[in-house]
């Protein structure tokens, strides 16, 4: 519960999102909320309601019509950016823990983010000497299979001919040190959208046994992604 003393020792991103919860906390709101009442949820003095609201209007957090708030577009877009990591890991966890499962070692899925690859789902394997990635953790394109796997993909669309669609056969490898990563591409239409690899110990896992489940693992969660899409 947000006390009297909560609100003196919160910071200002707490207040910020006291400020934007308070739009889901009671009722509907599909009227807009007031300064007043917004403080009144938020359990914030007035003044901070509206000077943090005047910024929030500012970057697109919130909208002002007529003198009520609303959630702003910027939270919609940023919302939107959040669902496809969801629906890859609905579509892919079963997947992926059939290969887990078949192989006996660490499994991940991740999407591309700029120059790293962003694992989205993990499903941890039976050789506690290596530690499945974290949901959340990046990791450099350039030195990792999984971001060889989006790079290389990427190569072979653009070799081929305008409107062909192919699926990718190749299953990328990296070392390092005394691991090793074998990658896979998913992909929607003609766009890789996401890359799932298997991990472990250089002792215990051999990338020309594992290659061939990777890529089926691999091509079942694109199988998954285009029939989905086209029911919508």
């Amino acid at each position: 519960m947000r006390t009297a003393a909560w609100t003196d020792s919160v910071s200002v991103l707490d207040r910020m999102t006291a400020i934007l919860d308070a739009f889901g906390e009671v009722g509907e709101v599909g009227d807009g909320l007031g300064v007043t009442e917004l403080a009144r949820r938020a359990n914030l003095p007035k003044s901070t309601v509206s000077r943090i609201a005047a910024d929030l209007v500012d970057e697109g957090y919130l909208d002002r019509v007529a003198g009520h708030l609303y959630l702003g577009l910027r939270l919609f877009e940023l919302g939107q950016s959040v669902e496809r990591p969801r629906r890859l890991r609905r579509l892919a966890m079963s997947a992926m823990l059939g290969l887990r499962d078949g192989v006996g070692h660490n499994v991940q899925l991740a999407v591309a983010d700029g120059a790293d690859v962003v694992v989205i789902a993990n499903a941890r394997g039976k050789d506690e000497r290596f530690p499945a990635a974290h949901i959340g953790e990046r990791l450099p394109r350039a030195a990792t299979a999984l971001g060889a796997a989006f790079a290389a993909f990427e190569q072979r669309r653009s070799d081929r001919p305008p409107g062909s669609v192919g699926q990718p056969v190749t299953v990328y490898e990296a070392y390092h040190g005394d691991h090793v990563c074998v990658a896979s591409p998913v992909f929607e239409r003609q766009s890789t959208i996401a890359a799932l690899s298997v991990s472990g110990m250089i002792d215990a896992l051999d990338p020309v046994e594992i290659s061939p489940y990777v890529h089926r693992a691999a091509a079942t969660i694109s199988r998954r992604i285009a029939a989905e899409t086209a029911e919508t």
